[in-house]
């Protein structure tokens, strides 16, 4: 008796691939969405923490010298050129709006108040116009003897509470960035 065995090729069609690959594509898609999503949040709370720190300093600064250091200019370290200004991603060199060179004296001034090391607030950037802004800036009014704490928030953020001895917060929102200021009282 002779048997005939059929042999039968078995593979994947090509409507199948196509099926396969789009699943994977769509889940590549969906995972580099959430990373990104991650990182600003990640890069956001960076900076707000480092403002949190540099707003203790000023106020434990003030309770030791009578009041806040007499300087302007970016707070924190990492920036592109610490000697000469903020930043320089869109040709415009600014740390959140002015232009100003960044006050190594201010960050001078404040670290011994911060277990002698200054934070450093996220170089991610945060569009606004033509220009893209990162990181905190600290402003001292010397007709009112006051500090004003700027930071830059990508995208649309509520601005994170900082301390109660904050008098004033305010909130911008700019085409991708969010500028939160906080004044601080005078001593």
């Amino acid at each position: 008796m002779n048997r005939v065995i059929l042999q039968t090729k078995r593979g994947f069609t090509i409507v199948e691939l196509l099926i396969v690959i789009v699943v994977i594509a769509i889940l590549a898609a969906v995972s580099i969405t959430a990373y990104s999503g991650v990182q600003t949040r990640a890069s956001n709370t960076q900076t707000s923490d480092a403002v949190k720190q540099f707003i203790k300093a000023y106020h434990l600064y003030a309770l030791d010298n009578g009041d806040y250091p007499h300087a302007t200019g970016c707070l924190g370290e990492g920036y592109p050129d610490p000697n000469h200004y903020c930043l320089s991603q869109s040709g415009t060199s600014v740390c959140w709006g002015t232009g100003s060179a960044t006050s190594p004296a201010i960050n001078t001034a404040l670290k011994p108040y911060m277990n002698g090391k200054v934070p450093s607030p996220s170089m991610q950037g945060a569009a606004c116009g033509t220009t893209t802004y990162v990181g905190a800036y600290g402003y001292y009014n010397s007709t009112n003897k006051t500090v004003t704490v700027y930071m830059m928030l990508r995208g649309d953020q509520a601005c994170p509470s900082m301390s109660p001895n904050v008098t004033t917060v305010g909130r911008a929102f700019m085409d991708d960035a969010t500028r939160c200021y906080y004044i601080l009282a005078a001593v």
